[in-house]
């Protein structure tokens, strides 16, 4: 009878204490959720899908979509481009990701990528937001990232 009790008790602490911890997880997955739903409005289901899948081939709709994504995020600003502090915060900070890896990255990849050739004005953004993206992709930071984004995706973060 006291190990029924025991093993009712315990079945209890975790039920009371399963929506603190969805509660935790959620308001950072929700909002990666939020964004990329508001910003994936006008794909189509095909594009939906890459993206999903991280593909992220260099074309217009995925430009505007990532650019979209960040900003919404405010992880993005157009003048000076990802807000690697502000990144690394919002994913879980030193408890999640490698700090000293992760803010030379992100960094490296603004530097490198900032504005190529002579385009000014909004497109010129939007393709250092892509270029920039694809960059930190290319590091252990974009590995790190397409994980997180899979288990937002699937429910399971």
């Amino acid at each position: 009878m006291a190990r029924r009790s025991q093993i009712w008790l315990l079945g209890l602490y975790f039920l009371l204490e399963l929506p603190l911890i969805l509660a935790i997880r959620s308001s950072q997955s929700l909002a990666l959720l939020r964004a990329r739903d508001q910003c994936g409005r006008e794909l189509t289901a095909g594009q939906r899908l890459l993206l999903d899948r991280m593909q992220f081939e260099d074309a217009p709709h995925v430009r505007h979509y990532l650019h979209c994504f960040w900003s919404r995020l405010q992880l993005w600003q157009d003048d000076s481009g990802f807000q690697a502090q502000r990144i690394v915060q919002s994913f879980g900070g030193e408890r999640r990701l490698n700090v000293e890896q992760a803010l030379p990255a992100i960094n490296g990849c603004n530097a490198k990528t900032r504005f190529r050739g002579s385009g000014s004005g909004m497109g010129s953004v939007v393709d250092w937001c892509f270029r920039a993206f694809v960059c930190v992709l290319a590091t252990p930071v974009g590995e790190w990232y397409k994980r997180h984004m899979s288990d937002v995706i699937n429910g399971n973060a």
